[in-house]
């Protein structure tokens, strides 16, 4: 149900990042995905891993990314496997080691930067590595003695390949944005020959404040987290775990950040299914894996999150089968005297279970007995002699008679309320559909990271559910019809009472 409300982010801001987000892409070819990836990992104070190959753009667009903020330092490193702590942290003060104190000098380095972009980031060593773990994730930096908080907003980490060892995994885990960066596709090919990117300088009254960073990320921790955005999450899990892909409990209270960032720099105060759009981008280890993972959030928001759910479907099914039961269902014919009736071989309605009967032989012709030869025979005479044989007299059970069964008032208007409570539910989900499609282009056309692409599929799949809803409705009512007209004891009563009245009226002609 869409009743998520417009909550209270700074429309201005909102339009200032709707603004950075465009003019970040402006130049750049095919790189919007990167761009709203690193910008809403920036608002969540949270680093970005960029895979591919070399000259793809990942170095520009972290510098485009320092542009955003207002006064940010920026810093940009290749790492090697032989790069000391230095190259990052800054040198050894030669001042500090004359008074015996081991301090770097960390201006113009890692420490003091905002935005930071680390190529070959996994070919840190272990000299670097622990360091760089402890600022990562905690944005603070081992001096010496003390610790020191770093000014860090995020950080933008490049590599050509994946890492190679358990001793490289946690820095992966850092990583909570994952995205493969290609070359231009074919069809943006002519264009990168045409031209070279544009400086990307925003105005100062465009650009974020620390400030703003620091209000969004302590709000965002206010929205709601749904139910329907924690089933999502849940589906993503079973995903992973038959897919032998693991992600941290850490990792995973991280995603839900970054899903409330999402939700309030949109305006809305509580989260919907779409925005575990982030999720795809998070989770996979490898990038063939980004694959199943995005196509995993499109059935969410286009098929599961749009379908009646299945139980109704099956509650309706076996509601159908029990009402075809009770339609046929049958009980044993009585007489107006209550006796159960039988049908006996010659058709007529008596109420004795066992009758006798003349015994037949398989053509059908009646049997006796003749006494003389000691067998059974067809001739009811005797071969010499007027006498009579004897007919052969056996007993067999007649056929029971089996009439409509007749139900009581308490049990149809039993079945009747619960169909009728199907069919609130039906109603519920139906009006849930209506809502969301009265609502969801609005949403999709305000929110800013999703993909507007996928609004017409979303539109589609909630049209199809319309007309699913539409089915079970009326499967329902014709349920709730075949209930109310079962056949009832009190009809069956009066029957009976007609059946009576029929026979003293035929008493008292005869008698007459």
């Amino acid at each position: 149900m869409m009743t998520t409300t417009e909550c209270a982010v700074t429309p201005n801001r909102k339009e200032k990042i709707q603004s950075l987000i465009e003019e970040m892409s402006d130049g750049l070819l095919e790189r919007e995905h990167q761009i709203k990836l690193m910008m809403l990992a920036a608002l969540s104070g949270e680093h970005v891993l960029l895979i591919g190959p070399p000259g793809t753009a990942k170095s520009e667009l972290a510098k485009r990314l320092k542009n955003v903020f207002v006064e940010a330092n920026y810093f940009e490193r290749l790492v090697t496997r032989f790069s000391v702590p230095e190259e990052l942290f800054g040198p050894l003060s030669i001042k500090a080691l004359e008074e015996d104190r081991y301090n770097r000098l960390t201006s113009g380095y890692l420490p003091e930067a905002s935005v930071a972009f680390i190529d070959e980031i996994f070919k840190a060593n272990s000299a670097i590595l622990n360091s760089l773990l402890t600022l990562l994730n905690e944005r603070q930096f081992d001096n010496g003695n003390r610790r020191v908080k770093v000014p860090l907003i995020s950080v933008v980490a490049a590599s050509n390949e994946l890492p190679d060892g358990d001793e490289l995994s946690a820095l992966y885990d850092r990583f909570i944005l994952r995205s493969y960066v290609s070359p231009v596709s074919d069809n943006a090919f002519e264009a990168l020959l045409d031209g070279a990117p544009q400086n990307f300088d925003p105005a100062l009254n465009v650009r974020l404040k620390l400030e703003d960073l620091t209000e969004i990320q302590k709000l965002a921790g206010k929205v709601e987290l749904t139910q329907e955005t924690k089933e999502a999450c849940k589906e993503f899990r079973r995903y992973l775990a038959q897919n032998d892909i693991v992600v941290s409990d850490r990792r995973w209270r991280k995603l839900v950040k970054l899903i409330k960032v999402s939700a309030f720099t949109s305006g809305f105060n509580q989260t919907r299914i779409y925005d575990t759009w982030i999720l795809p981008h998070c989770l996979w280890e490898q990038p063939e894996q980004f694959t199943g993972l995005q196509k995993l959030y499109k059935r969410l928001v286009t098929v599961d999150g749009k379908t009646p759910p299945s139980r109704l479907l099956q509650v309706i099914k076996a509601w159908e089968d029990k009402l075809k039961e009770d339609q046929q269902a049958q009980t044993p014919k009585r007489d107006n005297k209550g006796r159960p009736l039988y049908k006996d071989q010659a058709g007529k309605e008596v109420i004795e279970e066992v009758s006798n009967y003349h015994k037949k032989n398989k053509q059908g012709k009646l049997l006796y007995w003749d006494a003389d030869y000691k067998e059974e025979t067809t001739n009811s005479r005797k071969h010499y002699g007027r006498d009579e044989n004897k007919p052969i007299i056996e007993k067999g059970k007649n056929t029971p008679i089996f009439t409509q069964s007749y139900f009581s008032f308490a049990y149809v208007e039993g079945r009747v309320r619960e169909i009728q409570n199907i069919k609130n539910q039906i109603e519920t989900f139906s009006n849930h559909v209506d809502k969301e499609i009265s609502e969801v282009s609005d949403y999709f056309e305000s929110h800013l990271w999703l993909d507007k692409n996928m609004l017409p599929e979303v539109l589609d799949a909630l049209r199809l559910s319309q007309k699913e809803a539409a089915k079970l409705l009326a499967s329902a009512t014709k349920l709730e019809s075949g209930f109310k007209n079962l056949p009832l004891e009190s009809q069956q009563d009066l029957m009976l009472d007609a059946v009576v009245d029929n026979n003293v009226i035929e008493g008292v002609l005869c008698d007459d």
